[in-house]
């Protein structure tokens, strides 16, 4: 991932972190003389960011900015060309650059990773994006055609999460097919809601020394061998349960902890973590939430549900892209230091696009013109309203 250098456009300091633009694939892009690999890659990374929904639009750009095709070596490419060539984009590449600047994001965050108390924490869950009607290879149902993203979010500590995997599916692919290809680290605790329930896993998992808390429903059936005293408000129950394992026709051994959230909600948790406080197991089970925040996030702020292309191998390329972004802002809050959001730094990013970098250095670090925060608003004298106040019917004609 590259340097810093001042006086870099703040669009060639961001996309210069994967160094791909002068990428050649040493099959598609044989004989290429137009637009290369990395070049594709690029502009398609530079439209999720800047939010560039159509292919006009990113063609568009290109031509009208004279920095951005000096930093391409390229002035201009047909709408129609970057569509053929999203679908030829090698996904493997894309797939391990994905993973190179996870990596990166994750050494710098290394000396104050984990949770003072139960270590890193790996929330797994799914979301479903919808694609349009003529893309029947991803049928789901008479009325949908999709894809789904299996995603595994890390937990770094309280303010930072980073999703480190990815798995892309056709929409009929179920959650718990999908989780074994997420879960391939002893030293993250795995959590899980309820589309997750699956004996034989938690059997292999226990087995293998991989930590887990898992939602099963009101009704699972599960054996009470012994509880334990709790005094602990909000925790209902905390029993060692005896759950059997349908494959391989044997019984094992979980931790069962019940307990009521703020809004008097029940849940069940099973894990096999001994190790914590029944409180604790609660807390975890209470974070998975961070991962429904993120898919709020990219499919608001970085236009997954818009699609260039929607032929499979397009499909495929796209996420990756779309995740090659997400993990780019990750990498510059990061890099800069910064105690804003995400999403604040994302705006940034676009409103000083093609500023020099030192610029959004300066924006970041200017201090807010207002000093107090704001004028109050007082309540008003008197006994509070019994009733609610009723209106009358106005009447405006407006000539």
């Amino acid at each position: 991932m590259g340097n810093i250098i001042s006086d870099y456009p703040v669009f060639q300091k961001c996309l210069s972190t994967l160094e791909v633009e002068k990428y050649r694939c040493p099959f598609h892009d044989h004989g290429a003389k137009k637009l290369l690999s990395g070049q594709t890659i690029v502009l398609l990374i530079e439209a999720q960011l800047q939010q560039r929904d159509s292919l006009e639009n990113i063609s568009e750009n290109l031509r009208a900015r004279k920095d951005f095709q000096e930093y391409l070596l390229l002035d201009c490419v047909h709408p129609s060309t970057i569509h053929r060539k999203l679908e030829k984009l090698p996904t493997n590449y894309l797939k391990s650059l994905y993973t190179e600047v996870v990596k990166q994001i994750g050494n710098k965050h290394a000396s104050k990773c984990e949770f003072p108390d139960f270590g890193l924490l790996g929330i797994i869950d799914a979301t479903e994006v919808s694609l349009p009607g003529r893309a029947k290879w991803a049928y789901s149902t008479k009325d949908k055609n999709g894809v789904k993203l299996h995603t595994r979010l890390k937990l770094l500590d309280l303010d930072t999460s980073l999703a480190d995997k990815v798995i892309p599916s056709t929409a009929a692919v179920s959650d718990k097919e999908a989780v074994e290809y997420l879960v391939d680290d002893k030293d993250v605790t795995y959590v899980f809601d309820r589309g997750y329930i699956k004996y034989h896993l938690y059997n292999q998992w226990t087995k293998n020394d991989i930590n887990f808390v898992a939602r099963v429903n009101a009704n699972s059936k599960l054996t009470v061998l012994s509880k334990q005293v709790t005094e602990e408000g909000a925790i209902l129950t905390d029993a060692d349960v005896e759950v059997r394992d349908p494959v391989e026709d044997e019984t094992f051994i979980l931790r069962l902890i019940e307990y009521i959230d703020d809004k008097k909600r029940k849940y069940r948790v099973v894990t096999n973590r001994w190790d914590l406080n029944a409180s604790d197991i609660a807390e975890i089970y209470r974070l998975r939430w961070r991962i429904e925040l993120f898919f709020k996030w990219i499919k608001q702020h970085l236009k997954v549900v818009k699609w260039f292309n929607s032929k499979p191998e397009a499909v495929w390329n796209q996420i990756y892209l779309i995740m090659i972004a997400y993990a780019i802002c990750e990498w510059i809050k990061l890099l800069l230091d910064t105690p804003k959001t995400t999403w604040e730094v994302l705006k940034l990013l676009r409103h000083y696009w093609f500023g020099p970098w030192d610029q959004l250095i300066d924006v970041l670090n200017r201090k807010p013109i207002r000093s107090s925060n704001g004028r109050r608003k007082k309540g008003k004298p008197g006994r509070p309203r019994k009733y609610p106040k009723k209106y009358k019917s106005v009447k405006i004609i407006n000539i």
